[in-house]
């Protein structure tokens, strides 16, 4: 589907905002059994359209939607809810890019963190639920992020992503925690620190991938030819020199 217009470059038809009536609707359909397993939930859903639209470029409709139900046909009752349910999440992926462009990524209405910090790493929590399927849509992406991702910015995403994903499941949290802590050190404190550190790795996420997305943009629309960059060639494509190599290994090799 076409893109609108340069200043929402993610933005994909159809455009108009879903209403309270067509987010329940999209919520109980997805929370059918009869789906394939696999099957996003909503909460699911909204993280891993929040990792599609802060990525470093833009994933086509027709690669993304079928990872919504597992890379299999969902159970549609008829053709008109199916092509009800294709709008309905065009429209809420949308509604996200319109959110992080204009207002900053935040999370978003209904995602709460509960009082009891621990009880966010339930399944049913929301915060949960994003956190799972923001790092579902984040793994998938992860061959474009190490592409443009400078080297140097590796640390930093490093600890991004281990905020972000901590409150996806008790044993993701408990593997984090046991990598970073020392021995006198609680779960239950290394969780509070994360939940207040949340909202800010959230906006640098999506700050990083804007702002390689938007340099991306930029070089490919210059009518100068021949200019190298490291976002422009990410490190691990073929060097543009033409010598068959990696671009890191060969004339990105001086940047690292």
């Amino acid at each position: 589907m076409p893109l609108n217009d340069r200043d929402a470059p993610h933005t994909m038809t159809p455009s108009k905002h879903l209403t309270a009536k067509a987010l329940a609707f999209l919520k109980a359909f997805l929370a059918r059994s009869s789906h394939p397993e696999g099957t996003l939930s909503f909460g699911e859903l909204r993280g891993f359209l929040f990792a599609l639209n802060t990525a470093p470029d833009l994933v086509k409709p027709s690669e993304w939607l079928p990872f919504i139900f597992g890379d299999q046909e969902p159970d549609f009752e008829s053709m008109n809810e199916a092509q009800r349910v294709m709008d309905h999440l065009m429209s809420l992926y949308n509604d996200i890019n319109r959110e992080v462009r204009a207002k900053g990524p935040r999370l978003p209405k209904g995602v709460e963190f509960r009082e009891e910090v621990l009880s966010n790493l339930e399944p049913d929590a929301s915060v949960s639920a994003w956190s799972r399927g923001f790092m579902s849509g984040h793994m998938w992406l992860k061959e474009s992020w190490e592409a443009y991702l400078p080297d140097e910015m590796d640390i930093q995403m490093g600890s991004l992503l281990g905020i972000l994903t901590f409150f996806s499941s008790s044993s993701v949290a408990n593997a984090i925690f046991e990598e970073a802590t020392k021995p006198d050190k609680k779960l239950e404190s290394f969780a509070e620190t994360f939940r207040k550190l949340f909202p800010e790795a959230l906006a640098e996420y999506a700050g990083i991938g804007m702002a390689i997305w938007d340099v991306i943009q930029k070089e490919r629309a210059s009518p100068f030819e021949g200019t190298v960059t490291e976002v422009r060639s990410g490190r691990n494509e073929p060097c543009p020199c033409g010598s068959g190599k990696k671009y890191k290994r060969c004339c990105g090799a001086s940047d690292n």
